[in-house]
C-alpha cells in the first residue's frame, strides 16, 4: 500500500464530498467549529481527515479486490456491492454520531421508502470510482 497514493486519494475524497455537500447530500459539521480562534478548528480538521484516510483504507481494499477478479460479471457486482459498502461506512458514522465526520443526509433524494439506499448508493459510487480509475 503506497500512503503517498492513499493521501492524495483521501484529499479528492474530501473535494468529491465537498462537491456533494453542494448539493445538499452532505454536511460537514466541523466547517462551522473551524473558523474559531483556539487551536480547536485544527484539531477538527484533522478529525475529519483521519475519518476520511479510514475511508479511503477501506476503499483502497475494496478496489483491489475488485481489480484482481478476471471474471466480468463478478467484477460488476463487487463494483457495486462496494459502493454500498463505502455508503454504508458514510451512513455509519452519521448513525453513531462520530465527531466531525462528513454527515449523510439521508433524506436528500426525497421521502420515499428506497431514497436513503439510493442516497448511500450514489454518495458510494462517486468515493468508489476513486479508488477503481487510476492505477492498473
Amino acid at each position: 500500500m503506497n500512503f503517498g497514493q492513499l493521501a492524495i486519494r483521501s484529499v479528492f475524497i474530501l473535494v468529491l464530498l465537498f462537491v456533494l455537500s453542494l448539493a445538499g447530500a452532505i454536511t460537514f459539521p466541523v466547517l462551522a467549529i473551524s473558523t474559531t480562534t483556539t487551536g480547536l478548528g485544527i484539531v477538527n480538521i484533522l478529525s475529519l481527515i483521519i475519518t476520511m484516510i479510514v475511508l479511503a483504507v477501506i476503499g483502497y481494499l475494496l478496489g483491489r479486490g475488485i481489480r484482481s477478479i478476471k471474471k466480468p460479471l463478478e467484477s460488476l457486482i463487487l463494483t457495486y456491492v462496494s459502493s454500498f459498502i463505502l455508503g454504508g461506512v458514510l451512513a455509519l458514522f452519521t448513525y453513531l454520531n462520530v465527531p466531525y465526520a462528513a454527515r449523510i443526509n439521508l433524506t436528500w433524494l426525497g421521502a420515499s421508502w428506497y431514497s436513503p439506499w439510493l442516497a448511500v448508493f450514489l454518495i458510494g459510487t462517486t468515493i468508489m470510482i476513486v479508488f477503481l480509475v487510476g492505477e492498473p
